[in-house]
């Protein structure tokens, strides 16, 4: 595989002391051939029909008992234990991002303007290696699997959808796992941490509506700039006088739009942006500061305002009980201590509903050149962590008894 992914022979036993077992390893060249059709098909929240398509030929190869299409584009399949004490069930995200590719991998993208730029070929190229390892091994199933192809994790959230078309029932989902490939964390490690891991997001737009005039007439109009520029950084202040300094959190407003020629005062002025914490309680005390700083805009500057949630999600929170479990079950030297993310991630979702781990698989291999973060246009990793990520939930099944050793 090699820079580039072109064919090296795995080393990563020997190189990372990831211990692979042998079943896992002859998944290698399908678990890479779904990665490389998946990464020349990115598309957009909702719009995975490829994805949903190929994954569907795989999954109706094998010995699933039940495959629904669910929220459109996503994916519920169901194996059903022989003897089941609880359903686990594990999830992978399917979109891609409106990123222009400059890889120079021979299978970019086939689609100009988007890219796998976070991951998600290689999320859903792990599950489907370990759903044809189920496939295999289903005589030895104890427990239920369910796994979860979802849609639309970058943009408005496909986790809801799925959970209100059914993804954590019939059966009863007892825990969730999943993961996210991240280059933060080095190649051959996991990271895992109990408690918060990634922040809640509100995503806004507020639009400030003012009153135009001739720019030398400021007098006779109301500036929705001026008024713009006072509330952002007027936020600031709600960050570092309302918030306990022991609470992380920031707002960071991301897009301005207003006015429509140099000499007019603007009759309008648009802004989106987030805001993110690690505790919802937080996050609704600052969206009540942001209201009533809006107010004291109106009064103070004579405009109108609206203020809009576009997208909300809560923070990822581990469950300390499983995820406890989950570090027993890590081989010798793959625990990485994950730090808390300012990002995002629906995951939260399935968290609010039943307990879950997420981890971070380790991709950054400077050797190779893995270095690019997350939503860049070079955003690459090695292959060879796809076998990892089967191998972990492997072994996540055998060490909570859910599959005859």
């Amino acid at each position: 595989m090699g820079k580039k992914n072109r064919g090296r022979v795995s080393h990563i036993m020997e190189d990372f002391n990831l211990p692979l077992d042998r079943d896992i390893l002859q998944l290698q060249d399908h678990v890479i051939r779904h990665r490389r059709w998946l990464h020349r098909h990115p598309q957009t929240g909702f719009r995975e029909e490829d994805a949903r398509d190929y994954i569907l030929r795989a999954l109706r190869g094998m010995h699933f008992d039940r495959i629904t299409v669910l929220a459109g584009t996503g994916i519920k399949a169901v194996l059903r234990g022989t003897c089941p004490v609880r359903t686990l069930a594990f999830r992978a995200d399917m979109d891609a991002l409106a990123v222009p590719e400059k890889t120079g991998l021979e299978f970019a993208s086939e689609y100009d303007g988007f890219m796998h730029a976070c991951g998600h070929d290689g999320h859903m190229a792990m599950l489907l290696g370990f759903a044809q390892w189920l496939s295999e091994n289903r005589d030895r199933l104890k427990d239920n699997v369910v796994l979860l192809f979802q849609p639309s994790e970058e943009s408005v959230g496909g986790a809801s959808p799925m959970i209100r078309e059914g993804a954590l029932d019939d059966p009863e989902v007892d825990a969730i796992f999943g993961y996210h490939i991240m280059p933060e964390v080095p190649q051959g490690k996991v990271g895992l941490k109990a408690g918060p891991l990634m922040a809640s997001t509100c995503e806004f737009g507020i639009d400030i509506m003012g009153k135009s005039a001739h720019g030398a007439m400021p007098q006779k109009g109301i500036d929705a700039i001026l008024a713009a520029s006072y509330y952002i950084t007027m936020l600031q202040g709600i960050l570092t006088r309302k918030v306990d300094p022991l609470s992380q959190a920031l707002i960071t407003v991301g897009k301005l739009e207003a006015g429509q020629a140099r000499n007019v005062l603007a009759s309008r002025a648009h802004m989106e942006g987030i805001l993110r914490t690690f505790d919802s309680r937080v996050a609704e005390s600052i969206k009540h500061d942001m209201m009533d700083l809006l107010a004291g805009l109106e009064r103070s500057f004579g405009v109108t305002t609206d203020f809009r949630d576009l997208v909300y999600y809560p923070p990822v929170v581990n469950d300390p009980e499983w995820t406890a479990r989950v570090k027993e079950i890590l081989p010798g030297g793959m625990f990485y201590p994950a730090h808390p993310l300012m990002i995002a991630e629906d995951f939260a979702w399935y968290q609010q509903k039943v307990p879950g781990v997420f981890l971070f698989l380790g991709s950054r291999n400077e050797e190779l050149g893995y270095i690019h973060p997350l939503h860049s246009d070079r955003f690459q990793f090695d292959e060879e962590i796809l076998l990892t990520g089967i191998q972990l939930d492997k072994n996540i099944l055998l060490g909570l008894g859910g599959i005859v050793e």
